[in-house]
Order: structure tokens, then C-alpha cells, then sequence
């Protein structure tokens, strides 16, 4: 045990000369103990006060039950189910015309541009009003084929009993 306490002496000399030699080399005080005040402490395993943060041992258990083999086997159905949806998604084709058929513009269920097609009579109009009618319609296309695709996952999400989405799985 002097061996010990010889050992915890030397190691508590050297952290103090090393403090202070950093101290005078970077022109800063020397390290000084600090000691907690309770509302310092952060609780490891709850406890620790209504902060907002939850109890560690809850966030535990409803992590363990979110990795059960029952979850990890619908979570693995869910991705087989969006995989195909996805697939589907791809193959499909959401149309917007603008303009009484002006500007027609044909993108997949993905937003994946497929085709645009513009009248003769809409490219008499002018350069101006080309741009306008054709961003017009590229940006209803774009929010359409959104809103498509995610009806799409509403749905399977409420066919698989998740009508919340994956963090519908938590629901009591």
C-alpha cells in the first residue's frame, strides 16, 4: 500500500506540474478542481428531474420493444412493400396539362421528367409567355406526381395497420 500511495503521489505531482507548465506556456490560470452542484449532475439512468429529456431506462424499454422479432418482422415487410411501391412508382405516369392542352407535361410517379409537349398555337404566343406557361406546368407535373406518390405511401402505410408511418408503430 506505500507503494500505492507513492505511485498516487508522483501521478498527482506530475497532473500538477503538467497544469502548470501548460498554464505558463498558453498564458492561462492553472487547472483547478471542480466540483458538481446538484444541478449540474446529469441523472445517467433517470431521476434527474421533469428537464424533458424522459427517463433513460424508458427510452430503454421502448427501444427494446421497437427491436422485438414481431417489429423487426413488420418493418421487414414494410420494406419489401415500399420496394414495390417504389417500383411501381417508377413505371407510372402522372400527366399535367396547362392552357387547355397548351403545355403538356408527362413525368413519372418518382418526379422522373418523361416528356413535354407544347402546341403549335402555344409557341405562337411568343418566348415570354412560353417560359411562363411551361414552368407553370413543369411545377404542377412536379406537385402532382408528389402528391401522387405520397397518397401512394399513405396508403400502404394504412393497409399495413401504420396509418402514422413507421412512428405510427409506437402507438398505444
Amino acid at each position: 500500500t506505500h507503494h500505492a500511495q507513492s505511485m498516487l503521489g508522483l501521478v498527482a505531482l506530475l497532473v500538477g506540474l503538467l497544469a502548470s507548465a501548460d498554464a505558463f506556456a498558453l498564458g492561462v490560470a492553472p487547472l483547478r478542481r471542480f466540483r458538481a452542484t446538484d444541478s449540474q449532475v446529469r441523472m445517467m439512468f433517470g431521476g434527474g428531474g421533469g428537464d424533458g429529456e424522459g427517463n433513460f431506462l424508458d427510452k430503454l424499454k421502448a427501444a427494446k420493444d421497437m427491436f422485438n422479432p414481431e417489429m423487426m418482422k413488420k418493418y421487414s415487410e414494410v420494406g419489401v412493400k415500399v420496394q414495390a411501391l417504389q417500383a411501381e412508382l417508377t413505371e407510372t405516369e402522372v400527366e399535367c396539362a396547362t392552357n387547355e392542352g397548351g403545355i403538356v407535361v408527362k413525368v413519372t410517379g418518382t418526379q422522373v421528367p418523361l416528356s413535354v409537349e407544347v402546341s403549335d398555337d402555344m409557341c405562337l404566343k411568343g418566348a415570354t409567355s412560353l417560359s411562363a406557361e411551361l414552368e407553370a406546368a413543369l411545377k404542377q407535373a412536379h406537385a402532382k406526381s408528389g402528391a401522387y406518390a405520397q397518397q401512394k405511401m399513405a396508403d400502404l402505410y394504412e393497409q399495413m395497420g401504420l396509418s402514422g408511418g413507421l412512428a405510427g408503430l409506437n402507438k398505444e
